[in-house]
């Protein structure tokens, strides 16, 4: 009778530790820190994969941005690939593009105004001299930035800051547009915009696709998504092309220029090419003697 009750309080004190090991597992997870969640099998299956992480929202300099319709981008980020999948740096209008972008093409007509854009890469000392006859007649300019070329040259983003003009998105390095596929468009449009955000703080606020022959022609579907995706709510394109890329000489470059341009125009130019240079100050005075003055496209479109 004795050694049947030790055998009962033996098989007791077992069957108690059992229960406390099994609660004490169940308070962790397979393998993981109390408190941290993990999947995956005990141990001795396969490694345990941790879970993925939240979603997160666009963020600038830690502050969430509002949503926009319609204006100038806010970018979404990219991660050190130069994708556009993760979240670290805006675009200029501090908004999130809702919906595939918009395409403008021209602006009101009705302020006695302009925008000269320059697709802007280039020659350096040519640059200079642009820079330095848009002063001499109080003009200013958007700046459609190719990316490489400011990551090369990045006090430039400053110089043409402190010169009053605007910096805008032109890729990064200048593809055939419209010949890439998505994520090649999401690459060129994100690390053009993050190389801007780098020397300025925020990615600009319009969007053109480098390649363009007509300013006029509404882009492909899949050029305004990109954009959007970029977090650019404007696509911009022109109403006045000299074809000065062409190099077709000072005078044709400035004869074109003078007939065509009127208020509201958006003017295409370009840094990097000597008639170009050599016609600018003719241009700009041609301009005023229009009763025509320089804006950004900002300022332009009211942005």
């Amino acid at each position: 009778m004795l050694i049947d009750r030790r055998r009962f309080l033996a098989l007791s004190v077992a069957a108690t530790a059992a229960a406390c090991a099994k609660t004490n597992d169940a308070g962790t997870g397979y393998g993981g820190e109390a408190g941290t969640a993990t999947t995956g099998a005990p141990a001795g299956g396969p490694p345990s994969s941790p879970l993925p992480p939240p979603a997160t929202t666009p963020r600038v300099s830690g502050t969430t941005r509002p949503a926009i319709e319609g204006g100038g981008p806010s970018s979404t980020t990219t991660s050190s690939s130069g994708s556009n999948r993760s979240t670290s740096t805006q675009a200029g209008n501090g908004g999130v593009a809702t919906g595939p972008a918009r395409f403008i093409d021209t602006g009101p007509a009705t302020a006695g105004a302009l925008a000269l854009t320059f697709h802007t890469n280039g020659d350096l000392r040519l640059a200079q001299r642009m820079l330095d006859i848009a002063k001499a007649h109080n003009a200013v300019f958007t700046n459609f930035i190719v990316g490489n070329w400011l990551d090369a040259n990045p006090s430039w983003g400053k110089k043409l800051l402190d010169g009053g003009h605007e910096l805008a998105n032109h890729t990064y390095t200048h593809p055939n547009f419209l010949s890439l596929g998505a994520a090649a468009m999401d690459t060129e449009i994100a690390r053009c915009r993050d190389a801007i955000a780098r020397v300025t703080g925020d990615g600009g606020r319009f969007f053109r696709p480098s390649g363009t022959d007509d300013g006029t022609a509404q882009p492909p579907a899949a050029v305004l998504a990109a954009a959007a995706r970029a977090g650019y709510g404007i696509v911009l394109g022109f109403d006045v092309d000299p074809l000065d890329y062409k190099d077709p000489g000072a005078a044709a470059v400035q004869q074109r220029t003078l007939a065509a341009a009127k208020a509201g125009s958006i003017v295409s130019l370009h840094f990097g090419h000597q008639g170009t240079a050599d016609a600018l100050d003719a241009v700009l005075g041609g301009l005023a003697d229009k009763g025509l003055r320089t804006v950004t496209v900002s300022q332009l479109l009211g942005a």
